[in-house]
């Protein structure tokens, strides 16, 4: 019987060993960084040598392969076999190599298929473009060290004349504790080119509004105003210093105090509406502010819609003191004697679009109209989630107890009483 128990004892440690080898393996798996270098397109960026990038985490390093001979506006590849995952990435850096100069138009990261273009901050303020030379005269080019810097906006200027701006505009980050740090100037923005804005102060999720202050006696109108929320995901944002709140933010040093400072801020209410493609009335020259009502009655601003023209989505999106899932109803009032055909609305809750009913509509419908031809229904559209209630289902019936039956007792007899007695005649 000891044999026997020692037997398996020692069989019991073995497979218990095997467990722990296949399930918490000594060595763990390499990760493999891919990073692509663009040269930029400028004849001395014609570089005879070979340039070694190298990938760095918190705690450790790693080599990639070489990158020879870079040539004009070619994308150069490599890899990098490292003992951290890609998420862990906190620097990359190419010294240079001899006498020779290689100009890098940008750098970027592939994560999970998606490149994430790295900053050279190397360079004061960081900047997307660099150049490696060992030039004595340039001890900021001699490595070029890009970064994944954490607050990152991207802008579209407006293709409209006076878009075209002469003046320098520096975005300014400032946290929830109020923190300000200055990001990357954009000089002479101009009409519909794009620009980033970037700076590494402190993570995004403390990030609470950017702020940019006109320069004196110049404007620059923006398209879109955007933040980087990573993993190539762009967050449109609100100017909520114009009322109503607008998504094409214009910074002004005129008379119009509004547009002295934009202020934008990340939108928590949005909703997509879609315009009619064949109606002619939702060919509109007007401006419609749409307004957003909670279930507590509390009342924010939308953002403007512009002219919405013929089969167009079109985003309004609020900053608004109460989350979406207490949005009861969407409301949109006529401007004028124009109308807007709207097809559809959608509504934003937890990343899920729902689609809601025009209830200014009888019976409620998917659609309606916004118009000031005197139908009172169509003088101020109101959507909201519009459920048709299923049929009651009656309740299965329960037996009733059974009724309790009286207990009979055995009869007793009663007493016998005598009969009166009869006198005799």
């Amino acid at each position: 019987t000891v044999s026997v128990l020692y037997w398996c004892k020692v069989r019991m440690s073995a497979i218990r060993a095997l467990l722990v080898a296949l399930l918490f393996p000594l060595h763990a798996w390499a990760a493999t960084i891919t990073l692509r270098v663009t040269t930029s397109t400028i004849a001395d960026s014609d570089s005879p040598h070979t340039f070694t990038p190298t990938v760095h985490s918190s705690s450790a390093s790693c080599t990639a392969t070489s990158i020879s001979n870079p040539s004009n506006g070619d994308v150069n590849t490599v890899t990098a076999s490292c003992s951290f995952a890609a998420a862990d990435i906190s620097q990359v850096r190419i010294p240079n190599s001899g006498p020779d100069g290689w100009y890098i138009a940008k750098a970027e990261l592939q994560i999970n298929g998606a490149r994430m273009r790295l900053w050279a901050v190397n360079l004061s303020p960081p900047a997307f473009e660099t150049w490696i030379d060992d030039d004595p005269a340039k001890p900021d080019h001699a490595t070029g060290i890009w970064e994944m810097l954490p607050l990152r906006m991207h802008f579209t200027t407006q293709s409209i004349t006076n878009a075209e701006s002469v003046s320098t505009f520096t975005p300014s980050f400032i946290s929830t504790s109020s923190a300000t740090c200055a990001g990357t100037s954009i000089a002479a923005p101009a009409q519909g080119a794009s620009y980033w804005s970037v700076a590494g102060c402190w993570a995004l999720s403390t990030l609470a509004r950017v702020e940019i202050t006109a320069p004196s006696s110049d404007s620059w109108e923006v398209q879109k105003a955007s933040i980087d929320r990573g993993g190539g995901t762009l967050e449109q944002w609100v100017a909520t210093n114009q009322a109503p709140p607008s998504l094409t933010p214009i910074i002004d040093d005129d008379d119009l105090t509004e547009y002295k400072k934009a202020v934008l801020q990340a939108p928590n209410i949005k909703v997509r509406i879609v315009t009619a493609a064949t109606p002619a009335s939702a060919d509109c020259i007007y401006t419609f502010a749409p307004k957003f009502i909670s279930k507590t009655s509390v009342v924010c601003d939308g953002s403007v819609v512009v002219a919405p023209g013929l089969g167009s989505s079109i985003l309004s999106l609020g900053v608004c003191s109460f989350p979406p899932e207490d949005l009861e109803r969407v409301e949109i009032s006529q401007q004028g004697n124009d109308g807007w055909d709207i097809s559809e609305l959608y509504v934003e809750v937890a990343s899920v679009e729902q689609q809601w009913w025009a209830i200014n509509e009888s019976p409620p419908a998917r659609s309606t109209v916004v118009d000031g031809d005197g139908a009172t229904r169509h003088l101020k559209a109101i959507f909201a989630i519009f459920f048709t209630p299923a049929p009651a289902t009656p309740a299965p019936a329960t037996p009733a107890p059974p009724t309790a039956q009286p207990t009979l007792s055995p009869a007793t007899p009663a007493p016998s009483t005598p009969a009166p007695s009869t006198p005799a005649p």
